[in-house]
């Protein structure tokens, strides 16, 4: 399999069980934006990779989601868990791809094309949950690399296109006119495309029948001293006459990169002038809003006619307006382009209104009031009709008289109000300036009546009242009423640029990060077994110095080699902990996958659950940590299944409806401990004791002399189970049994408490490691034997008269406790008698097993040595009592016992 796929699915699934993670936890507190933006991190880098191959299906996917949560992000769509499942399922997709891409093992890429139907299905679930709004741009990208043109959508409306010549503009009508189709193509390459074998430039200039082209910047470029010439930071956007189809296969490795728009005559609206207040602005939106849901073309005609005789020919609003009515006039628009510029409209132009009340203190201009020349000092202003500038007394007249034009313009349109409040606004600047505050009050009372009417009279006739002192003769007033039917371009600002993301962060980007290097575990097993090599060597060491100085008589060379054996020892000690290290993983390996187990299983049997993890640094073996999913897996289901209650039951038993699930981790010594515990209804003996009896576990003396802890330890014969019905969940009988015997099988213990009505704890004890297993030899009928020094608890001498039998069964007491004893050579079936030593004394080798303490019958009791354990193969795999084998620094081969077997 290609190298780099072997990368991809290997980062593929660590992206996918953070995303899930990023998910439960975005459900639990969806205000988090730090997790928000993280995600959106995950899954676009994710959907990136995957574009480095030919997997449409999964690009299909990831781009819906990336989709999603940019629109979630942006705060466009609400996060909620119908959204969270929806992700889920679509990552639970993706995850099925890699499982059988990895599975095809093949040097050539697998086809997915089988799960097309499916790919279509949840990127149409993902995207039917965005919501659109007026300002949001609504184009889709091309979601496959198949040669099939790419989706088009004339009613959603896209964004305008900018910096066109005027020429050009007016040609692009032409061919749109003539019936031709014309494409719009955004093309954003990825900020580390160059590392990623792309040439955005080569790809651009291989397009053909390109009518106009640009390039920008999709932020500032940086100084040339700080300029990293490896990050490109370009956006390409170009209208062709090529066809959608082609265009998509061009670019079909880069599919999420680009954009692939039908060009629409109404793209080229570019409304240009500049701004001013204009208080008509909102109640015309609104007025033009109504005609436009009720389809009353002709009244919003009539509306933006009246509004553009009122505004200034070199104004934004005019222009704007301008361009409203040419979409009006072209057959293809849709309403959405209308509804779009209408909210540009509003937004453009509110925005500009002053927050100072209608009628400003004396001596604040109104910002509506002409500018015109430089006003000159006067002499003295006593109204009206004082002496003040003849430059004043023009302006003055020039607005008087064009307000009269606009409150006798006939057929009123519903937006009359914002009209006359447009008018005082100017009339009251025109006071202020002539300074005759006084005539203010009278103002508004006229605008007062006006308003109450609905009409202009009561202001007409405080304009009748007003007379000015005789200036030049005035020009004829000529309202703006001439429609312009192109208007010159201007660059739009350009949008705030997304968060970068890199494919592959490059070392010298984050310096004071600790490189890292992705090693294969085989290669890591090969150096346990060197380094197991290297301890059994190194055994032999002081075998060869007993012999040099017992055999040989060579004590100096003996003292040498056991000086040698002390360097060697500590080396090979310092090597096998540095790889264990190497080997070791946190339980956290494991516990990712319970959040989303919870989640999913407790909304399913209808439960509240709270999963609280602790310890998820503590480190262990690789094998040991891997042994743990399936026995916790079982745990976990089995306390969400009979441990928690549902709400209703909780609540009644006066506890708070929400379950408790804790999974905690911790190190004591050598051992790692590890705690699952719920808060609900417990085991209750008596219910275990009389299922065990109805099932045939146990007979009816058992029954009655079970203690309470031996009744809840039936739980884990095999084939038991209380659940009354056989589901998906549980309640088949395999399931405590099946996790004993996994922790037995990696050497660990495992113990079970519960107190009805308050809960179930059970604790899980394992090895830190099982690569290295130190043993304690014992001898026995004149051969060797190992026991695993993790069950010794300790060696001791018992006199033959201390020994006592009890029940047919030898006993004796040591610190004050009785521990029963048994013979080692009768449990093996060897038929020899257990030897003493030269005071009638027994070689007892005391054992811990599940909390009980035992005492095995030696002859004797030897050194403790580091092995390594290999499995029993063949026909001697399947013999009971024994953990396995090892080979000894003299080359003689070591039986290691088990005593829970044996025992």
């Amino acid at each position: 399999m290609n190298p780099l796929l072997i990368q991809f699915l290997a980062e593929g699934r660590e992206f996918l069980q953070s995303i899930s993670e990023k998910l439960l936890a975005l459900e639990n507190d969806p205000s988090d934006s730090t997790s928000m933006n993280e995600l959106f991190r995950l899954v676009h880098t994710l959907k990136g990779n995957s574009g480095l191959f030919d997997f449409p299906e999964m690009s299909r996917v990831l781009h819906a989601a990336e989709d999603v949560m940019d629109a979630a992000r942006a705060g466009q769509v609400t996060f909620s868990r119908a959204l969270a499942d929806q992700l889920l399922e679509a990552m639970d997709f993706v995850s099925g791809l890699l499982d059988d891409i990895d599975a095809a093992a093949s040097d050539q890429l697998p086809s997915t094309h089988q799960h097309a139907t499916e790919a279509a299905r949840l990127g149409a679930a993902l995207r039917g949950l965005m919501t659109q709004s007026l300002t949001t741009v609504a184009a889709a990208a091309p979601e496959s690399v198949s040669t099939a043109a790419p989706p088009v959508e004339n009613s959603a409306p896209a964004e305008w296109v900018v910096a066109i010549s005027e020429p050009v503009r007016m040609e692009l009508y032409r061919r749109l006119d003539a019936g031709e189709t014309l494409y719009r193509l955004i093309y954003q390459p990825e900020e580390d495309c160059f590392f990623k074998g792309e040439d955005p430039f080569f790809q651009v200039i291989q397009l053909p029948e390109v009518h106009w082209q640009q390039v920008t910047a999709r932020e500032d470029w940086s100084p040339l001293a700080e300029l990293d010439a490896y990050r490109c930071i370009l956006r390409f956007e170009l209208i062709l006459s090529a066809d959608a189809a082609d265009l998509a296969e061009h670019f079909r490795y880069v599919p999420d990169q680009i954009e692939i728009l039908p060009l629409n005559a109404a793209m080229l609206v570019v409304p240009t002038g500049r701004a001013q207040a204009e208080p008509m602005a909102a109640d015309f939106v609104r007025a033009a809003q109504t005609a436009l849901a009720s389809a009353d073309y002709v009244a919003l005609a009539q509306a933006t006619r009246t509004l553009l005789e009122l505004s200034a020919p070199d104004l934004w609003i005019a222009s704007a307006l301008r361009w409203l009515l040419l979409l009006l006039d072209l057959p293809q628009s849709a309403d959405d382009w209308l509804q779009l510029l209408l909210a540009e409209i509003g937004k453009h132009l509110v925005s500009q209104l002053p927050s100072a009340p209608l009628f400003a203190k004396s001596g604040v201009k109104s910002p509506l009031l002409p500018s015109g020349k430089e006003e000159k000092p006067s002499v003295e202003k006593g109204g009206l009709g004082g002496f003040i500038s003849s430059d004043t007394l023009w302006s003055a007249q020039v607005v008087l008289e064009a307000q009269r034009e606009i409150l006798t313009l006939p057929n009123h349109p519903p937006w009359l109000s914002g009209q006359l409040k447009a008018v005082a606004a100017s009339l009251t600047g025109v006071c202020i300036s002539l300074g005759r505050e006084a005539e203010l009050i009278t103002l508004q009372q006229a605008l007062e009546t006006a308003l109450t009417e609905a009409a202009p009279q009561a202001l007409l006739t405080w304009l009748d009242q007003q007379t000015l002192p005789p200036t030049e003769p005035l020009p004829q007033f000529v309202p703006a009423l001439s429609v312009v039917k192109s208007a010159s371009s201007a660059p739009a600002t350009p949008a705030a640029p997304k968060e970068p993301v890199a494919f592959n962060r490059r070392a010298e980007d984050h310096p004071s990060s600790s490189p890292t290097i992705k090693v294969e575990q085989v290669k890591i097993d090969r150096l346990m077994n060197l380094i197991g090599e290297m301890v059994v060597a190194k055994n032999a060491l002081p075998y060869l110095a007993g012999r040099a100085e017992n055999v040989f008589g060579v004590r100096e060379l003996s003292r040498e080699i056991k000086s040698q054996y002390s360097v060697i020892n500590r080396i090979a000690e310092e090597m096998q902990d540095a790889i264990m290290q190497v080997r070791l993983l946190p339980v956290s390996f494991v516990f990712q996958r319970f959040p989303r187990l919870v989640r999913d299983l407790a909304h399913r049997l209808g439960k509240e659950v709270r999963l609280v993890m602790e310890g998820e640094t503590t480190e262990a073996d690789k094998n040991i940590i891997e042994a743990l999913a399936d026995p916790l897996m079982h745990i976990v289901r089995n306390s969400l299944d009979h441990g928690l209650e549902t709400p209703e039951l909780r609540r009644a038993a006066g506890k708070p409806s929400e379950g408790r699930l804790t999974i905690q981790a911790r190190q004591e010594s050598d051992r790692v401990l590890i705690e699952i515990s719920d808060d609900g209804r417990g085991i209750d003996p008596m219910v275990i004791r009389h299922k065990a009896y109805e099932k045939g576990v146990i007979d009816e003396a058992t029954l009655e002399r079970l203690t309470d802890q031996e009744a809840i330890n039936l739980v884990f014969a095999a084939g038991f189970s209380t659940a009354e019905q056989i589901t998906d969940v549980s309640g088949r009988g395999v399931g405590m049994d099946v996790v004993r015997d996994a922790i037995t099988r990696v050497n660990g213990t495992i113990e079970l408490r519960s107190q009805v009505g308050q809960g179930t704890r059970i604790t899980l004890s394992l090895p830190l490691s099982m690569a290295v297993t130190n043993v304690m030899i014992i001898a026995s009928a004149g051969q060797r034997f190992g026991v695993p020094m993790d069950a010794v608890v300790e060696t001791v001498r018992v006199p033959r008269c201390a020994i006592h039998t009890i029940k047919r069964r030898l006993t004796t007491v040591l610190r004050e406790r009785l521990v029963p004893l048994v013979s080692l050579n009768e449990l093996l079936a060897l038929n020899t008698l257990q030897r003493t030593n030269s005071d009638d004394e027994f070689a007892v080798l005391v054992v811990r097993i599940e909390g009980e303490y035992l005492g095995i019958i030696v002859d004797d009791c030897r050194e403790t040595v580091d092995i390594i354990l290999k499995p029993l193969a063949g026909f001697l795999g399947a013999v009971n009592g024994y953990a396995g084998s090892a080979l000894l620094g003299d080359g003689s081969v070591l039986l290691v016992l088990n005593p829970r077997e044996l025992l």
